[in-house]
């Protein structure tokens, strides 16, 4: 049986930025917000955040888990798989 480390390591997660304009993900959950300056994704590899100026997301296929986000972008965040998972479980008890 795999642990939790084990199924993330498996699991297919990549992003690529061209120019700093164009943004290709996969390996996406969920989008939990966005607006033209910040969108944040839950991945399978922890929580992402993409900071920047006129963020659009562009296409997002939620059978394959693969977006992509052009704008000016000028953050990419992580938030690791644990501890996104501590904090949710904070923020569901903190309600």
């Amino acid at each position: 049986m795999l642990d939790n480390k084990d199924a993330i390591a498996k699991a297919k997660h990549d992003i690529v930025l061209q120019s700093r304009e164009k943004l290709s993900i996969n390996g996406i959950k969920e989008i939990i917000n966005f607006d033209e300056e910040e969108i944040n994704i839950k991945t399978v590899c922890g929580d992402l955040t993409i900071g920047g100026v006129g963020l659009h997301i562009n296409a997002l296929n939620v059978d394959t888990g693969e977006a992509q986000v052009v704008g000016k972008i000028s953050l990419i965040s992580y938030v690791d798989v644990h501890e996104s998972e501590k904090h949710s479980l904070l923020s569901r008890i903190f309600k």
